[in-house]
């Protein structure tokens, strides 16, 4: 009789932590790590890592991301989002995705897809390539590739298309080479997206705008915008400003020869 799924943390960047069991501590993840039933994986702002599922599926933990085991059997994987995105690559395993705050579940076998939930009860889904299942208190729904859907707590779901880019507009200043001690960046983004500047988290209206102040310092300075849109899809923009703080040299008048 087969074994239940193997699942192995495989990779991680940035800040990584593991728990085992619900009621553990947390502690920084050194690789590789044998996942059991309740043991989570979480990322901090800029961290990533991998899940490895079987022999072929990997789940993909985005920054910020929280991801429990909640079922293993021999050709089925169930996980938890408490929190952020995932992006999944069941090869060949069925690979459930439930999340936290919602009766949401989405499921595939093949394919690859992404799930996004936002920690308050929102859920989007995403198939990127094949078919997944949803299901709500509505019942099933299949999303073939490209198809997403939007789910708020126990709600059925809501179609919702996926654009075919990213959105990131930025209003980078015109003037590259500066005195001053910061500059203002205005921009936008996907409606519920999650923007970084320089790796911290900027707040972003309703209706995908942002503005946010970046402290600069003398010398050349690379300032860094990423998006991550609610499908998991990133898009990052860069700019270099130089602070001059000396002042500028006076100029002699020239009187001439008289």
């Amino acid at each position: 009789m087969a074994g239940p799924v193997a699942i192995e943390l495989s990779a991680a960047q940035g800040e990584v932590q593991v728990r085992r069991s619900s009621s553990g501590p947390w502690g920084p993840a050194q690789l590789p790590i044998s996942l059991g039933f309740d043991d989570s994986v979480r990322t901090g702002a800029g961290g990533a890592a991998t899940l490895k599922v079987g022999r072929e599926g990997t789940i993909e933990l985005r920054e910020r991301t929280e991801v429990s085991v909640r079922q293993l059997l021999a050709n089925r994987a169930r996980f938890r989002l408490e929190r952020g995105r995932i992006g999944a690559t069941p090869g060949g395993t069925s690979v459930a995705i439930e999340s936290s705050g919602s009766r949401a579940v989405a499921e595939a076998t093949t394919g690859s897809f992404a799930v996004f939930n936002d920690g308050k009860g929102l859920v989007a889904v995403v198939a990127d390539a094949g078919e997944v299942k949803l299901t709500t208190n509505g019942g099933d729904t299949m999303l073939a590739a490209g198809q997403g859907a939007r789910v708020v707590a126990n709600s059925a779901p809501v179609p919702e298309a996926v654009p075919r880019s990213v959105l990131l507009k930025v209003a980078w200043p015109e003037e590259k080479v500066t005195r001053a001690l910061n500059v203002t960046l205005r921009g936008e983004a996907d409606p519920g997206a999650v923007v970084a500047v320089n790796g911290v988290k900027t707040r972003i209206e309703a209706d995908g705008h942002f503005e946010t102040e970046v402290p600069l310092a003398p010398g050349t300075n690379h300032v860094s915008i990423t998006t991550t849109d609610r499908f998991g899809r990133t898009a990052s923009a860069e700019e270099t400003v130089r602070v001059e703080r000396r002042a500028p040299p006076l100029k002699a008048e020239h009187e001439g020869w008289q």
